[in-house]
Order: structure tokens, then sequence, then C-alpha cells
């Protein structure tokens, strides 16, 4: 898939995240103090949910149980069938907990549509609070809009599937710090309190300098399923972990959370440079996925951070995070329940033995991360994880390129690349034209390393 010659601007400098620390838990901190933002006046937030498959659904219902005074207002997806079914759902599952009064969405507030997106942020006040879990392609786009209202936005990862998208969001995050808005990121990993704890113990020297990382998630293949007399627009966004413009990719999707641990145990550092390979060995379906990639990241301190993808069918599985020091090994990061530090240098999440597990206890992180962020709005603490955000998700796009075009990849020339899956997302509409239109056999265009561009 050839791709436009990237420009030759000067990157900006990525934005610093300053971290505040309660305990182990840790919230994205504005460097000043802007103009109050809070819920009206009769005190209850009323929550807008944009995209409605299952983690927006899963993310609305974490919200709602975040405190007692907030109400699901408004809902929005591109498909009729979730607009209705998965709010039907959400307000049985209330029901049942003796929460009715959190549902408050009658049918003209329930949204259908690319541009449902606005009708659902339209009948919220300055100070409520919209849940952004379309695709992430669509998370500049709506994250702007989000931002014009004077909304708080919790944005579920990644957040863009390109360079121009995030530099996108940039814009309008610094727009956010100006109406100080609190805005929580799904990198909800990070408020696992055994991992957040175990990186912090990693950062304080428990197992030495640290040498290297190694990032893996290797399981069985996804499928695709048959979804009627469906465009090609309707089809990818029934499936979006298929392809690239709607998620990004495998890489981008599927190995953020754990590519954003290792940089979070390397004192947050970002990747200067990555090489890598990668593809279609074995998969034949008419979509985009990829069924294997490694990715090798440098750090400007010369530490290496190694990445494993594969969803071959009959194949070896795992899930986890390992990062070796001088003095031993840990594994930690999303798939590790019990994060853990081992004296030699075969760490594990299968390994029951270990020198040091973290001592807290599990939580459900996902909860968590809402609980802190309306936290953040009662008390109008400052919020914002934008900047963590964008580092985690150019990360992510930074193996990306390097897989797919076959060259050592620069941070630099990666963020200053201008190619967009759809510069005009905006006015994406399902009567065409539309982003990415299969060949005449039914097949989706693939990278080819050595020809691809960044």
């Amino acid at each position: 898939m050839k791709r436009p010659e990237s420009s030759k601007k000067s990157r900006r400098q990525f934005l610093s995240t300053s971290v505040k620390t309660a305990g182990i838990l840790s919230a994205a901190a504005m460097p000043f103090s802007a103009p109050r933002v809070h819920a009206a006046e009769d005190n209850v937030i009323r929550i807008a949910s944009v995209g409605l498959g299952g983690r927006g659904s899963g993310a609305t219902q974490q919200a709602l149980a975040a405190e007692n005074d907030v109400v699901l207002w408004s809902v929005a997806d591109a498909f009729e069938d979730k607009t209705t079914g998965r709010t039907a759902a959400i307000k049985e599952a209330l029901d049942k907990s003796g929460h009715e009064k959190k549902f408050d969405v009658p049918k003209e507030r329930q949204f259908t549509g690319l541009n449902a997106y606005k009708n659902a942020m339209d009948t919220l006040r300055p100070g409520d609070v919209v849940v952004l879990a379309t695709p992430p392609a669509f998370r500049p786009l709506h994250y702007a809009y989000a931002v014009e209202k004077g909304l708080n936005v919790f944005a579920e990862k990644p957040l863009a599937v390109d360079i121009p998208g995030l530099k996108w969001l940039r814009e309008s995050n610094e727009k956010a710090k100006e109406k100080n808005l609190k805005v929580a990121v799904g990198l909800n990993n990070r408020h696992y309190l055994r991992t957040a704890e175990t990186v912090k113990k990693i950062q304080e020297g428990g197992i030495g300098d640290l040498t290297s990382m190694w990032v893996y998630r290797m399981h069985p293949t996804h499928q695709l399923r048959n979804v009627g007399n469906a465009t090609p627009l309707e089809f990818q966004l029934r499936h979006i972990f298929n392809f690239n413009w709607t998620t990004g990719g495998f890489i981008v999707d599927a190995l953020i959370h754990n590519l954003d641990i290792c940089c979070w145990a390397n004192n947050n550092a970002v990747p200067v440079s990555a090489q890598g390979q990668g593809g279609r060995l074995l998969r034949r379906d008419k979509d985009q996925m990829i069924d294997h990639a490694a990715v090798e990241y440098r750090f400007a301190d010369g530490k290496r951070m190694m990445m494993f993808a594969q969803t071959l069918p009959n194949t070896y599985s795992t899930f986890e995070a390992i990062i070796h020091g001088t003095k031993g090994s840990a594994v930690v990061g999303e798939g590790v329940g019990e994060p853990r530090f081992f004296a030699d240098f075969n760490a594990s999440r299968n390994r029951k033995d270990g020198v040091w597990t973290a001592a807290e206890p599990a939580n459900n992180s996902y909860q968590t991360e809402h609980d802190l962020f309306f936290k953040a709005i009662r008390e109008n603490q400052p919020y914002n994880e934008i900047d963590r955000g964008i580092n985690a998700t150019f990360v992510a796009i930074l193996g990306r390129m390097a897989m797919e075009t076959g060259q050592f990849v620069t941070a630099d020339d990666a963020w200053n690349s201008t190619f967009s899956y759809v510069p005009d997302i905006a006015n994406l509409s399902f009567d065409g034209p539309f982003p990415l239109v299969p060949d005449e056999n039914g097949d989706y265009a693939q990278a080819i390393p050595g020809v691809a561009k960044i």
C-alpha cells in the first residue's frame, strides 16, 4: 500500500507528561490553573456515549458506576442495531442493579449515523461527560468537537491511526487545557494497582538498571463473520479490528498497552527509532489483518525493546511484557494478573516463584480509571491524560511503520509523516466515496515492505 513521501518539516517535541502520584495511582497533571469546569447546578453529570461497541458499552457502564449523581443522557452509533440494542442492554443492567434512575435516554436522544456524535454531544451542557469509543480513526474528529462543546472526555485507546490524527489531537488538547477540561484515556493498565506498583518498583531499581524490554501478544487468529449485503464501508465498520484505517492495525490496537507499560517502566521514554518485519504468512481472509510481526525499538540511551505479534492458528500463545535489568527480570503488563520479579532472566507469567510480588490487591482497572476521572471532575482537580495517550499511540504507529516499510524508521521521520488514511473523515458517508475498496476479487491492498512509504 503505497504512501506519500514524508514531509521534511522539523518535528515538534512531544509534550511531556507531568504525573502526580497518589499512592501508586497516577493522573497526568496540567501545569496551570484554568477556569472551573463542572456539572450543572442540579449536580447531576449527564453522560453521552458515542460508539456502542463492546468497549463503548463497557466504558459507559463503568462511567455510570463511578458515582451516584450521573445519568446516561444520550447515545450515538453508526449502526441503528447497536444504538437500540446496546442501549437497551445498558438499561436492563441498570434496572437489575437497582440503578434505573441513572438511565434517561428516550428514543429522541438515541442517534444513528456517522454524524450522530454531534447530535449526542449537542444534548449535553458544558462540564458534562462524553465517552468516545468509536473506531480510533474517528477519535481526533470527535475529540475536537467535544472540546469545542466544553465537555469532559473519556477517550478510548488508541487515540488515532496516523500522525496527522495525533497532531490534530494535540492541537485540540491545548484548547482542552485552556478550558480546564478533564480528560481520561483508556490505557486502563496504567490504573491496575499491581502494574502501577511493579512499575514504580522497577523505576526505583528493583531489578537493577534496565537493559531490555520484550512485548508479546501471540494468540489464535481473528475471524470474519458474515454481515449480509453490506457496502465496503459498512463491512469494515463491522470488523474494525481487521482493517488498518479503522484502528491503525493490529500493532496499534492490540500491542499499545504493553508497549506503553514498558516505556513507562523506562521512565516514560519514547523510542527514537524502530525497524521490523511482518505481514500475512498464512492468512487468506478478505481483510488487512496481519498474522505475524516483529519490531525492534531503540531508545536514545541504547536500550532495546522487542515486540512480537502473532495470530497464527495452532501456534505458541502468550500475552505479557518481560523486562530485564542488571539484577534480574520482571513480568508485568496486560495479560499478567500477578506481576513479579525474578533473580534470573527467565521471567514468565507462567512462573509462580520469584523474589518479589506486587502486594496491592487486584482491581478492575477499567472501573478505576473512571473512578479517578469522575473524582477529578467533582473536585476540580487537574486531570488530562491525552499527552500520555499520544505518546503511547505514537510508539505503536512507529512500530507499524517499520513493519510495513521494512525500513529503519526514526521517530523524527515518523512524526513528519503526512500520510492520512481518511483525510476528509468529517465528510465520510455511507453513500461513498469509501476510504478503502477491495479489488475485483474482493481482496484488500496490503503493505509491501521495500515499497510502502511512511
